[in-house]
């Protein structure tokens, strides 16, 4: 199902604001469908604005293609564990009780960055981080490093994101600069969640 997404593409001090991005739409998926951002479009007057800002020189056309593997790669994400919660929604037996429990999943919540940016960090979800990274790494011209992971799944991933919410940029990436630790902060407010959690019973981690 065809879904419109809409975000600002920011390079330090310059933005491109109101940028609308389209999954699953159109024909003709095959002629690139072994690039990062297969799957994703972007509407064309974005695209000559970017390449307007590229030509005066305020951002370079590695910037901007990295920005914008990251964001489909990001929306591929996304609709890769909405389908994933769907199906296993459906495999689920109904519920006896209309109260909602938090059901933990064997998969690996993980915090990725480069070296370059350390502190614009991924905060994702995988059943194998290193498979995960080295997909992630297709549409990177900077090396990933891994900065951080704990047991939760997509509970877990989902809580990280609402609690950094405020310093989102695109999908799942959050620009933690000017914070002392972005990683003791991630791995602290991980706790948290996953400490109530252990204190309503047994979990699944």
């Amino acid at each position: 199902m065809a879904q419109s997404f809409t975000v600002h593409l920011d390079f330090g001090s310059h933005r491109i604001e109101n940028v609308a991005l389209h999954w699953g739409l159109g024909p003709g998926r095959d002629t690139r469908r072994d690039a990062p951002s297969s799957g994703t479009d972007i509407e064309v007057p974005a695209v000559v604005e970017l390449l307007d800002r590229i030509a005066a020189g305020a951002i370079t056309a590695e910037q901007a293609r990295d920005k914008l593997n990251h964001l489909a790669v990001a929306i591929k994400e996304r609709m890769d564990r909405e389908y994933e919660e769907m199906i296993e929604l459906m495999e689920q037996p109904l519920p006896r009780s209309v109260r909602q429990e938090v059901r933990f999943d064997d998969r690996w919540v993980y915090a990725v960055s480069t070296d370059a940016i350390p502190d614009s960090i991924k905060i994702g979800v995988a059943k194998d981080i290193a498979q995960r990274i080295k997909s992630l790494q297709s549409g990177s011209a900077t090396t990933l490093e891994l900065r951080w992971s704990a047991r939760g799944g997509f509970p877990l991933e989902r809580y990280l994101h609402e609690q950094f919410d405020a310093r989102r940029t695109h999908g799942e990436w959050f620009d933690f600069q000017g914070r002392p630790d972005p990683v003791q902060e991630i791995n602290e407010t991980a706790h948290v969640f996953l400490q109530r959690y252990a204190e309503r019973g047994p979990t699944h981690l």
